[in-house]
């Protein structure tokens, strides 16, 4: 039962991983409007009498996105039932399952009455809160099966300082993720069409597509020296946590490629391989930011967990 659920789990992150680059995919391509105003099925057909590309684009991420919800949903109940008293794994699966079902609502919204591009922009933001959530909760399921306990329980030797600074890094990554995908959706990919500079812009205007460019490369700009700090926090203050310095390793590198494939973006003229592969890689980042997280446990719980310091299993959610 434990590696039916494992092995659902994990076909669950890389399916959801999978339908957030399709999502990209259709957005990239300009086939939002491959199925009209209809939904779920393509001009309410189940099997379109006529075939277009934007059509199947579209299509086959609605097709995709229901198989990989009900493996979702499968695994996350799966997953509580045998671990109903672990509040992370029940937290972990509730997240999976909620995100995955808002996700395909809002898209259906989007279809069917239409959406303004700041509305849009959230739809990708939920994507990735969705792939992060079955990520983690197949992350503490491999944990809990070779340690009998999430290796999260060390949380307790972390600052509450650090937590709130991995914790604060990972909002504000949600917030540059959503800035970048804004930009996609106004149309503002090229906005700037040099890179790293805007031509003589320091300053967005913030109402020009330039403006808008230009304000994601400073928020993305800032994610990095974030990043450069918590992977130096790290590595001096916690250097016997090898779960704490992996992540904040990844983080860095992570950070440091999708800098190089947004300016990619810009250089190859909207290359859509680049602009996938960005997506990739913004998924990826925001997932190792959410394990940190997870490992070190939420900043309003204290430090010093008197459970653990009388050698009880503790939950590292638990309120």
């Amino acid at each position: 039962m434990n590696r039916t659920i494992r092995g659902m789990s994990i076909l669950g992150a890389a399916g959801t991983l999978l339908i957030t680059l399709m999502g990209a995919l259709v957005t990239k391509t300009g086939s939002e409007d491959g199925c009209g105003n209809t939904w779920p099925f393509c001009h309410g057909e189940i099997f379109p009498s006529y075939h277009t590309l934007e059509l199947w684009i579209e299509y086959s991420h609605r097709i995709v996105s229901a198989l990989v919800g009900l493996i979702v949903v499968a695994a996350s109940v799966g997953a509580w039932l045998l671990y109903r008293k672990n509040f992370t794994v029940k937290f972990l699966a509730f997240n999976s399952v909620f995100f995955i079902i808002f996700q395909g609502l809002l898209g259906a919204a989007a279809v069917v009455w239409g959406q303004s591009d700041a509305a849009l922009a959230l739809h990708f933001g939920f994507s990735l809160l969705s792939f992060a959530s079955v990520l983690l909760l197949t992350v503490v399921l491999f944990q809990m099966d070779r340690q009998g306990r999430s290796q999260s329980s060390k949380a307790s030797f972390v600052s509450r300082p650090m937590k709130y600074g991995m914790w604060g890094l990972a909002v504000y990554t949600y917030v540059v993720v959503y800035t970048g995908a804004y930009v996609r959706h106004t149309g503002s990919s090229l906005g700037c069409a040099d890179w790293p500079l805007c031509g003589s812009k320091w300053i967005p205007d913030l109402f020009s597509q330039g403006g808008i460019q230009l304000t994601h490369r400073l928020f993305a700009g800032l994610l990095f020296l974030f990043a450069v700090w918590l992977w130096w926090a790290v590595r001096k203050k916690y250097p016997h946590r090898k779960d704490l310095n992996k992540g904040a390793r990844w983080s860095l590198i992570l950070t440091v490629l999708q800098v190089l494939t947004g300016g990619a973006i810009v250089l190859t003229k909207l290359e859509l391989m680049v602009a996938l592969g960005h997506a990739t890689l913004v998924c990826l980042f925001f997932s190792a930011v959410c394990y940190l997280c997870l490992q070190v446990g939420p900043p309003w719980k204290d430090h010093r967990d008197p459970s653990l310091l009388q050698g009880r299993k503790s939950d590292p959610l638990t309120p």
